[in-house]
């Protein structure tokens, strides 16, 4: 399978945490093909420490997260943002920003998706908004915490 994990998923493999056991399988099987938006890196960070300030988990776990994140990094194929990303992101909120939330970091997301993926590949996110958003786009869906 070809993945493109929001960060609201990605962070679940790196932390132990409701929706783990299903994006974790995901990420180690060898047959599927993960990809990420160059955003995740600085979203995958910015919740991970959230987790930390809310004491949801120790230093200890926070280190093991950042470390595991920054070492299967490389096996994951990056998309770098840029303008044709910020242009669907910016078309995205107008056509769902006044109905849903749809947030500007999540409009990036879906706009790397809606961009680079292809027939057959599958939009992964624990978030129920924006995962009516791709479903509503047409894409095919993972929402580890449905289930």
């Amino acid at each position: 399978m070809i993945l493109f994990f929001d960060t609201s998923a990605l962070v679940k493999v790196f932390h132990e945490e409701k929706g783990s056991e299903v994006v974790t399988p995901l990420i180690k099987a060898k047959d599927n093909e993960v990809w990420i938006s160059e955003l995740a890196r600085i979203e995958f960070l910015s919740a991970i420490f959230r987790r930390v300030r809310n004491r949801e988990i120790s230093d200890e776990q926070l280190n093991e997260a950042v470390i595991g994140f920054e070492e299967q990094l490389y096996f994951f194929n990056v998309e770098p943002l840029g303008q044709a990303i910020l242009r669907e992101a910016e078309l995205l909120l107008k056509k769902y920003g006044k109905r849903r939330r749809l947030r500007s970091l999540d409009a990036l997301q879906m706009g790397t998706f809606s961009l680079i993926s292809e027939r057959g590949w599958y939009f992964v996110a624990a978030d129920d908004i924006l995962c009516e958003i791709a479903k509503d786009m047409g894409f095919a869906v993972i929402n580890p915490l449905q289930g």
